[in-house]
């Protein structure tokens, strides 16, 4: 069964990275863009894990964890903050209030995915709790026949092979043995080594820099909460100017084009004369 995480913070960017992050772990987010709108669907539904923003508006995050850890019905719900990197932090309240601890934005994915396991991982199971077994303590009926099995396991090669069976020595290597008087042995000449002249070695190409996601999540906060800047008006468009665009188009033609355009434009004007001097013979 998917498990729900219930968010509470105004930014649009913390929404859709907190979505995309639990799209593929069986996590249904819930946000919220604001603590009072939290509080009313907490009042409705019980989340499995509650993330807040500590500066949320009309209900900030102090206060939202203050209301999960003072219900009955949702004390048991673990409560994650979350604060930027310049924001100022209450520990004193956060471990007050009973706060399962506070994340720092910007984040990586890979980390609020393994923070927020944890806590839903966190639950007791009452059903577990008498079956482990010390593995100081052993079995009662199960050592002695293990051990007596391993031992005749053991000692099976070494009884086929007889009481007396001893390794076979091992004969010293045969080394040459030269007589006194006797010239020493002469060594063929090693053939001459051809030196391998040095190739230079390429310098490595760096890479391109590795762009990390908490890195990109700090660039989309910081766009998203910078103020927008108003457009630069349009010049006004003058004789001036249109003088001047048309100049720069009468440059960039080729003489064939001109004189194409020369050449049709004539025609067109020779043909209007034409018909003109036909309707009116006069």
């Amino acid at each position: 069964m998917a498990k729900t995480l219930l968010l509470a913070d105004d930014s649009v960017t913390i929404q859709k990275v907190v979505e995309l992050t639990f799209a593929n772990e069986d996590i249904r987010v819930v946000a919220m863009g604001d603590g009072r709108r939290a509080v009313e669907w907490l009042d409705r539904e019980v989340p499995d894990v509650v993330l807040a923003d500590v500066t949320v508006p009309e209900v900030d995050g102090y206060a939202l964890a203050e209301y999960v850890k003072a219900s009955d019905r949702l004390r048991h719900v673990p409560v994650l903050l979350l604060a930027g990197a310049f924001e100022p932090v209450d520990d004193d309240r956060v471990r007050a209030l009973g706060c399962e601890g506070v994340l720092v934005k910007p984040f990586e994915p890979q980390q609020l995915v393994a923070r927020v396991r944890e806590l839903l991982d966190r639950e007791p199971v009452p059903a577990m709790a008498g079956v482990a077994v010390s593995a100081a303590e052993p079995t009662p009926g199960v050592e002695p026949v293990a051990r007596a099995a391993m031992a005749g396991a053991t000692e099976a090669p070494f009884a086929a092979a007889g009481p007396s069976a001893e390794p076979e020595p091992l004969e010293p290597p045969v080394r040459p043995v030269w007589e006194l008087g006797l010239p020493d042995p002469i060594h063929a000449p090693a053939p001459p080594v051809t030196p391998v002249p040095h190739q230079a070695v390429p310098p490595a190409v760096p890479g391109a820099p590795r762009v990390s996601l908490a890195s990109a999540f700090t660039a989309l906060l910081a766009a998203e909460q910078q103020s927008h800047v108003p457009a630069a008006q349009a010049a006004p468009i003058t004789e001036a100017t249109v003088e001047d665009a048309v100049r720069r188009v009468l440059v960039r033609m080729t003489d064939e084009l001109v004189r194409r355009i020369v050449l049709e434009t004539a025609e067109r004007l020779i043909k209007e004369e034409i018909e003109k001097i036909k309707a009116n013979p006069e």
